[in-house]
């Protein structure tokens, strides 16, 4: 699927403390598809997947947005609330939402760097 890179120096991301492992989901034999019940894996790397919900300040802005950014790692991500997150490889990856038949956004990057925690590669090592 085609990503879009995103340019991380025109916006600031601040952790809320938040983090979730990402549900797998599986296809049933009518279409519809369903939680498995297992925690989601990158494809690429086999990490664990968690989703990192993270304030989005965008100076050009009226409101702020949070933004759920899935990361591949070994250990579950932090943030801490207020505190700045940056993420590597960060991209936006539009799909089309079954339910709303509407074009969405999801969020992926490659690891996240907090000032205390280096992120996903470097924990995989």
């Amino acid at each position: 699927m085609r990503s879009i890179p995103v340019d991380t120096s025109k916006v600031q991301f601040i952790g809320t403390g938040k983090v979730a492992e990402r549900a797998e989901y599986v296809e049933l034999s009518n279409g519809e598809r369903r939680r498995s019940g297992n925690q989601a894996t990158d494809p690429d790397t086999g990490l664990p997947l968690y989703v990192v919900d993270v304030l989005v300040n965008d100076p050009e802005a009226q409101r702020a947005e949070i933004a759920a950014v899935k990361i591949p790692s070994a250990t579950p991500p932090e943030t801490q609330m207020g505190q700045p997150v940056a993420f590597r490889d960060l991209v936006a990856v539009p799909y089309v939402d079954s339910r709303s038949n509407r074009v969405a956004m999801s969020f992926r990057a490659s690891g996240i760097d907090t000032g205390h925690q280096r992120g996903a590669k470097d924990q995989a090592a």
